[in-house]
């Protein structure tokens, strides 16, 4: 996917119902759609892929004339007004078809939004995304103490791994400090990001863990969230 799909497409998911409306048709298990584009000077040729736990988007422009592949508007040293031009209607029409044609989810990657739906199922919480600068950083709070039991968030893995990079989402969750130096000794478990390190810890969402194991631990910190009702005397 270049830059721009990568962009627009980031959180959203491919509803079927709304992409038929729009025009798209399916063909060999893919969504596919053309659109004329500055009058006719070129085709716009796009693919979607979607499942469950995939979302791919392929794009092609057309030159009409010469019934070439243009692709100067993915390039960024290609500058001038043609070229800005083709870029502008570009990313125009993508706009569109991300609007009327996807739906929101809350996260980038699958397990994240796995682990997303099973706190709603559960807890009936959404996360909450409280910060402009951070629009990945989703809180799940306790409605009743206000508490939070869970952060999942967007960083660059070498903020927890020295030795590794590339983006990835992670999970903070309360745990009890007796627990968080075993649970460290195994893959997937990290010193809490940005979190208190002796009552707090990460995880990675990219499966390393199953999910059935995340909700258990989410479900131990959700419980620190709870208020303890005073002892009578």
């Amino acid at each position: 996917m270049d830059k721009f799909v990568k962009k627009i497409f980031r959180n959203k998911v491919l509803d079927e119902e709304k992409v038929q409306r729009f025009g798209f048709v399916l063909v060999n298990n893919c969504w596919q759609y053309s659109s004329k584009l500055m009058n006719g000077q070129f085709e716009f040729f796009i693919e979607v892929k979607n499942d469950k736990d995939f979302f791919d988007v392929k794009t092609k422009l057309v030159d009409c004339l010469s019934n070439g592949v243009y692709n100067l508007h993915l390039i960024d040293e290609a500058v001038g007004d043609f070229v800005g031009k083709v870029r502008f209607a570009y990313e125009s029409i993508l706009n569109l078809i991300a609007k009327q044609c996807c739906n929101d989810k809350y996260f980038i990657y699958p397990q994240s939004n796995r682990i997303a739906d099973s706190i709603k199922n559960k807890y009936n919480d959404s996360p909450e995304f409280l910060w402009e600068k951070f629009p990945g950083f989703g809180v799940f709070r306790n409605p009743k103490s206000r508490l939070w039991y869970g952060l999942i968030s967007n960083i660059d893995k070498s903020k927890i791994d020295k030795n590794s990079k590339g983006e990835i989402e992670i999970l903070n969750i309360k745990s009890d400090s007796r627990e968080i130096p075993k649970l460290l000794k195994n893959k997937g478990f990290y010193p809490a990001y940005h979190m208190n390190k002796k009552h707090w810890i990460t995880i990675t969402l990219d499966d390393t863990l199953c999910d059935e194991k995340i909700i258990e631990l989410i479900h131990k910190s959700y419980e620190f969230s709870v208020k303890k009702k005073a002892k009578k005397v």
